[in-house]
Order: C-alpha cells, then structure tokens, then sequence
C-alpha cells in the first residue's frame, strides 16, 4: 500500500512559469542582455537557480557570462513576485485533500525559503508533514539523496511510496530510489520525453491520481 506521496512543485502543483520568466527577464535586462520567451524559460527550470541562469545566459551571451551576479539578481527578483500570477493547477487542491490521511511531501530543486513561501501563500502547506528544498544540503534532483531521507523521516519504505512529477528528472529520480512514479503531462515537461522514462503511469490531469491504480492496493 502506498503511504507516502511525495510531489514535486514547479510544474506539478503550481503552475510558476510567468513568475520564474519574469524574474530571469528582468534579471537580464539589468544586464543589458535581450529578453527570451516564456517558453524558452520554462524549459530551463527543474535544475535549480544556478542551472536556470546557466542556461538563460547561455542563450544570450557569447563568451564569459556574469553567472554569479545573475543569480544574486534572480533572487532577489524572484523573492519579491513569488505569487504575482503563480497558481495550483486544477485539482490540486482537491486531491490533495483526498490524500489528507496519507503522509504527503514536496521535493524540489527550488530554494527552500521560496518553496515554503509559496506554498503558504497558495494555502497548502498544511498538508505537507515535509518541504525539501533544493539548498538544503542535498544533492539536487536526478540524485535520490532527498527522497531517501524522506523516506526515512516517514518510516516508509520505497515500495510504499509515490513521486508525482512533470519531468525526465523526477522519474529518475525516483527510479534511483526505486520508487514508483507517475509523470504528469500539463506541466514544464514534454510529454515524449516522459514515456521515454517509463514512469509506472502519465496523467493528463492531477485529479486522475484519486482512481489511479498504483494507490488503490
């Protein structure tokens, strides 16, 4: 039986992608470099703060790029519109209530302070017995140390527990922790790459987890 529900949040839960494009825009052009789509944006976020800047940069910039000052900028950018049109997906709020006798968790590459700040925000943290952010010590998603220590915190073993995610790096994983997934269509990720991963099943909507197999034993 499944006892713990861990969730990934960008892309899964929250739909963060104006916000986070806002932010690296904005970064940029105190920087005088030229803006990127949203779209552009959003396929960078996932790896946390320093890869996403890492990679906006890379877009724009020939040569050294001030990588440093960058993430410094995006933070104290992003720090200040977390919620400007940052929203749950549909369903999230039902199912999370659903699933409210179930130890439930989020594991994320995002810094912990913005995570937990949004998820206040958004009046879901409560049903969360466990945040982990991506500066909290841990080596950031593929690596399964977060997971594992989840795991650990919630007296679960792997088999008795669940990944929710939108990308190639949460299957990942959760399949170094052999841990069961569920990859989620409607987020940052693309849908192809998903089934190349092989999660255990693809949901178009978070409300399919409710009658989904894998939480029915």
């Amino acid at each position: 039986m499944i006892k713990l529900i861990i969730y990934d949040l960008d892309g899964t839960l929250i739909d963060s992608r104006r916000d986070i494009a806002d932010a690296v825009n904005w970064t940029l052009q105190e920087l005088e470099f030229p803006r990127l789509p949203i779209e552009k944006v959003s396929s960078f976020v996932g790896n946390g703060v320093r890869n996403l800047m890492r990679q906006a940069l890379k877009e724009v910039v020939r040569g050294e790029a001030p990588l440093e000052r960058s993430i410094k900028l995006f933070r104290a950018r992003y720090g200040e519109h977390l919620l400007d049109h940052t929203r749950l997906y549909p369903s999230v709020r039902k199912v999370l209530e659903f699933f409210k006798d179930r130890k439930q968790a989020v594991m994320t590459n995002k810094p912990e302070d913005f995570s937990l700040r949004i998820l206040r925000g958004l009046a879901i943290d409560s049903y969360f017995f466990r945040v982990v952010g991506g500066d909290q010590g841990f080596s950031k998603k593929p690596a399964p140390e977060a997971l594992l220590d989840i795991l650990d915190t919630a007296s679960v073993g792997p088999e008795e527990a669940l990944l929710v995610g939108d990308s190639a790096i949460d299957i990942e994983t959760a399949q170094s922790a052999r841990v069961k997934t569920v990859a989620v269509t409607y987020g940052f990720g693309s849908p192809g790459e998903l089934e190349r991963f092989e999660p255990d099943a693809i949901i178009d909507d978070l409300e399919e987890l409710i009658e989904c197999p894998l939480l029915k034993n």
